[in-house]
C-alpha cells in the first residue's frame, strides 16, 4: 500500500513531541517536520511545499488558522489543546512550582473548558482572565496581554499555548506555563486525520457515470430531416468528447441521442466545483439546437454508479428539460447543476423527522427533503408560492397548495400580500421554523 505523505508544522518543542508519535505510523505515513519561529511563517511554508504532501497537521489552532487563510482545498488538521493539556499545566503549577492559583490568565481556551477542568479536578475556581478571539493574534500581542495583567497585579500566573509568548514572558519575569498537547491527543488526531484522508481518497476514486440524452429525441427525428437530427447528435458528441477529455474519462455513444461518460468522482467534483456547475452547459446551450439532460451517478461499484446515474437522469427529466442532476453513493440528490435553483437533499426514506412531516402533510419523504432544502436555500421566513415553486421545480399552483397545507397545519401563516405589476396580489407566507424543526429537537432531547 502506498504511504501517505504528512507535513508536521509547529514550533520546535511541539514538533519535537509530535514527530516521534507520528513515526508510530511509519508503515503507513511518511512524516516531514517543518519548524517555524513565528506562526506568520505558516502560509509561506504551505505555499512552498503544497504539492509535496497528502495532508497537513498543525500543532495548534493558530498555525491552522494561518494556513486556512490561503483558501486552499487541502486536507488540514490541528491538534486541539483539550482538558488533558490543561491538567498537565495545573499539575506543574501546583505540584512542581508550588504556586497558589488565586488569579490566572489564559489564551486560546474558552471559559467553559477552563471552568470544567477546575471542577473535574475538584479545585476552587480562581479569578480568570481569558483572551478569547476568533481572529488570528500574534505571539507578541498575547505576551503583552498576559504581561499587562501581571504587571497591574490582576493576574499572578500566565498560561499560554504559544512558544514565543512563553519565552517572552519568561524573559520579562512573569510566572508562565506552556500548554502543549499530550501524546494521547496527538495519537487521536493523527488517527482521525489518517482515516479522513483515506475516506476522501476512496470517495475520490469512486466511479462516476453520466447518462446524457437529447430531450424529446423521437419528436426531433419525426419533425425534422434525419440529416438535421444527425448534425445535432454530432455537435453534441464533439462537445462531450472535449468534456470527457477534461475529466480524463471515456465516452460511449448509445444511439438515439444517448451517451454515457465514465470518469472518477474526484476529477468530476473538481471540474464541477463540487457539483454546482456543469463545465459544458453553456456550450451545449449555445451550440446544440435541442435540450440536453444529464444524470450523474457515483458509487463504489459500476452497478451502483450506473443505477444512481439513471435515477439522477430521471430526477432531471421530472424537473424539466435541459437539466442535469446528480445522485451520490449516500443517496443524496444534488442539482440542477448550473442553475439558480440548485439544491442538495436526501433521497433516503429513513429519516424520522422527514417521515413525520411526510405523514402530516401527505407528501412523499423526498418532497419533504426538497422542501427543507429549498427553504434553507431561500434563507428567509417569508415567501410567496412562486418563490417556492421556482426552487422546488413545481408549478405555482402546486406550491400554493403546499403552503396552504402548511398553514392549515399551523406551520405557516399568511402575513400579507404583494402586488407585482398587473393582476391579483400574491399572498406572502411566514414559515414557522421552530415548529417545523420541533420533532428533530424533541428527538435529540430524548436521546433518539
Amino acid at each position: 500500500m502506498e504511504k501517505l505523505r504528512l507535513a508536521l508544522v509547529g514550533p520546535a518543542d511541539s514538533v519535537a513531541l509530535t514527530y516521534p508519535v507520528a513515526l508510530e505510523w511509519k508503515d503507513q505515513i511518511v512524516s516531514t517536520p517543518f519548524v517555524y519561529q513565528n506562526a506568520a511563517e505558516v502560509p509561506d511554508i504551505v505555499r512552498q511545499h503544497l504539492e509535496e504532501f497528502d495532508f497537513w497537521l498543525f500543532s495548534g489552532i493558530s498555525p491552522y488558522k494561518h494556513a486556512q487563510r490561503l483558501g486552499l482545498n487541502i486536507p488540514c488538521f490541528y491538534i486541539p489543546h483539550i482538558g488533558s493539556s490543561l491538567y498537565r499545566a495545573l499539575l506543574q503549577i501546583t505540584h512542581m512550582a508550588h504556586l497558589e492559583i488565586d488569579s490566572i490568565s489564559f489564551d486560546t481556551f474558552n471559559r467553559q473548558e477552563i471552568e470544567e477542568t477546575f471542577l473535574d479536578a475538584n479545585m476552587p475556581l480562581p479569578k480568570l482572565f481569558l483572551h478569547e478571539t476568533e481572529d488570528i493574534v500574534t505571539a507578541a500581542e498575547l505576551a503583552d496581554y498576559h504581561y499587562q495583567l501581571w504587571q497591574s497585579g490582576q493576574s499572578h500566573i500566565a498560561v499560554t499555548c504559544y512558544l514565543a509568548t512563553y519565552e517572552k514572558l519568561k524573559e520579562l519575569g512573569v510566572p508562565v506555563f506552556r500548554i502543549w498537547p499530550t501524546r494521547s491527543n496527538i495519537r487521536t488526531t493523527i488517527e482521525v486525520a489518517l482515516n479522513a484522508v483515506r475516506a476522501e481518497r476512496f470517495k475520490g476514486g469512486q466511479l462516476a457515470i453520466q447518462h446524457i440524452t437529447i430531450d424529446d429525441y423521437d419528436d426531433l427525428v419525426r419533425n425534422s430531416s434525419s440529416y438535421a437530427a444527425k448534425k445535432i447528435e454530432l455537435r453534441l458528441y464533439e462537445i462531450l468528447v472535449d468534456y470527457a477529455k477534461q475529466l480524463q474519462g471515456s465516452i460511449v455513444v448509445r444511439g438515439d441521442g444517448q451517451y454515457t461518460l465514465y470518469s472518477t468522482r474526484g476529477i468530476l467534483e473538481k471540474w464541477t466545483e463540487e457539483l454546482t456547475v456543469l463545465p459544458c452547459f453553456d456550450e451545449i446551450t449555445r451550440q446544440v439546437s435541442a435540450k440536453v439532460s444529464g444524470g450523474i451517478g457515483f458509487g463504489p461499484t459500476a452497478y451502483v454508479a450506473e443505477e444512481n446515474a439513471f435515477h439522477a437522469l430521471g430526477l432531471a427529466k421530472r424537473a424539466g428539460k435541459g437539466l442535469w442532476m446528480a445522485v451520490t453513493d449516500s443517496r443524496e440528490a444534488v442539482g440542477p447543476l448550473s442553475s439558480p435553483t440548485h439544491l442538495k437533499y436526501s433521497l433516503r426514506a429513513s429519516d424520522s423527522v422527514c417521515q413525520h412531516f411526510a405523514e402530516k402533510l401527505s407528501l412523499s419523504r423526498t418532497t419533504v427533503n426538497k422542501l427543507f432544502a429549498a427553504l434553507d436555500q431561500l434563507k428567509r421566513d417569508t415567501l410567496a408560492a412562486d418563490d417556492l415553486a421556482f426552487h422546488l421545480g413545481i408549478t405555482t399552483r402546486s406550491a400554493r397548495r403546499l403552503l396552504t397545507t402548511l398553514a392549515n397545519q399551523g406551520l405557516a401563516d399568511v402575513t400579507g400580500e404583494e402586488l407585482l405589476n398587473k393582476g391579483r396580489p400574491r399572498k406572502l407566507y411566514s414559515i414557522h421554523w421552530q415548529q417545523l424543526l420541533q420533532p428533530a429537537i424533541d428527538e435529540t432531547a430524548s436521546g433518539g
